[in-house]
């Protein structure tokens, strides 16, 4: 009887397990330390480079092309990673320590070559680091959007190798609260942000702006905030033809006060905002992609949510739940930034259940809209 019972038992966990796999669709998942994963990149060589915070500790992790983890580092400073890159047995990552920019390289076997730590007037949250070729780099530190205060804050841009060497430093200084959550920068050196201000008395407002190389600012355009109601933008990347996304969240008025809804719009290169669309709802778009066939993808925070977005204006053409049931309005489980693996797959990075989480979802496992 006893072995019937086990037998039995035996069997149901197997038939739930597999019926978990099959309701959720995922390819692959795994949680670490305790923290939140707040990047990842896919590498050349089919691996995975993700950052975030272990503890209250910047943190980076390198998978390898079976996901097996090929080295973990934890700083003994007190911040989070929140950008990085990896060729090799190199790996650069930036993010905040102590609130000012931190900037590391770490070698093949999880061991620091170097850190560098940067002080400004204002404060650095989170940095966002864009690879620029021949082994250069380009870092914007910046307060977190969240963090909105009425004090003077500015953006720091720092120009530096591999080695490193800095090879330029600016500023931007601003009056009233400025952050920029993601920064992308084109094939001739012109940065773009997804950034977020706010004037003392009014809402914070989401939008783009251009900068040249020289940090001269070539134009800004508000995505159409609502000035009763705040917004931030999160999330930027451009196409091939140059156009502009930015995703991010925004508030609206809802029977029980104010909830934040996701955003995506379009600018185009030269700054005229095509279109901007709100997507899901008691969510926010925390990144945004462009896949291999050229259509963006955005990542919705919570319950990982991902969109496939119509380029046309800006609606859902496809929707991919990682979990069925997931309530958007109370989860502990969330996602900050989407990138593609080498074979089509998405791999999203956040936290579940307050540890640091990676997650992989097939291109092809989509949901009803």
């Amino acid at each position: 009887m006893t072995r019937t019972l086990l037998l039995i038992s035996l069997i149901l966990s197997v038939i739930i397990t597999a019926c978990k796999k099959e309701e959720e669709d995922i390819i692959w998942q795994k949680s670490y330390v305790e923290g939140a994963a707040y990047y990842l990149m896919a590498t050349a060589d089919s691996g995975i480079i993700s950052c975030g915070e272990s503890g209250g500790a910047p943190y980076l992790l390198k998978t390898d092309k079976t996901k097996q983890t090929v080295f973990e580092y934890e700083s003994v400073r007190n911040g989070r990673f929140s950008s990085a890159w990896s060729e090799g047995n190199i790996s650069i990552a930036a993010g905040s320590a102590d609130r000012k920019m931190l900037l590391a390289r770490i070698d093949g076997n999880g061991k620091k070559i170097w850190d560098t730590v940067f002080t400004t007037n204002y404060v650095i949250d989170r940095a966002s680091l864009s690879y620029l070729g021949n082994g250069d780099f380009l870092a914007v530190g910046s307060a977190d959007p969240d963090s909105v205060s009425a004090l003077s804050s500015g953006l720091l841009f720092v120009w530096f190798d591999s080695t490193g060497t800095v090879s330029d430093l600016g500023e931007v200084i601003e009056t009233g609260f400025f952050a920029a959550n993601e920064a992308i920068v084109d094939n001739i050196g012109n940065i773009f942000l997804a950034a977020t201000r706010m004037i003392t008395g009014d809402k914070p407002k989401a939008s783009v702006i251009k900068y040249n190389q020289l940090l001269q600012k070539i134009w800004e355009k508000e995505l159409y905030n609502n000035p009763n109601f705040g917004a931030a933008s999160l999330g930027i990347r451009a196409d091939n033809s140059g156009n502009i996304y930015v995703s991010g969240k925004t508030e609206l008025e809802v029977s029980t006060g104010v909830q934040y809804n996701t955003f995506i719009a379009l600018t185009a290169a030269s700054g005229t905002v095509n279109w901007k669309n709100y997507l899901e709802y008691a969510n926010a778009g925390s990144s945004v992609i462009i896949d291999e066939s050229g259509q963006p993808v955005i990542l919705n925070r919570n319950c990982i949510i991902i969109n496939s977005i119509n380029k046309e204006d800006g609606s859902v053409s496809e929707i991919i739940r990682t979990y069925r049931e997931c309530d958007s309005q109370n989860t502990d489980t969330y996602g900050y930034y989407i990138d593609v693996d080498y074979q089509g797959n998405l791999i999203a990075a956040g936290s579940r259940g307050g540890r640091y989480y990676l997650v992989m979802k097939s291109r092809l496992s989509v949901s009803p809209i």
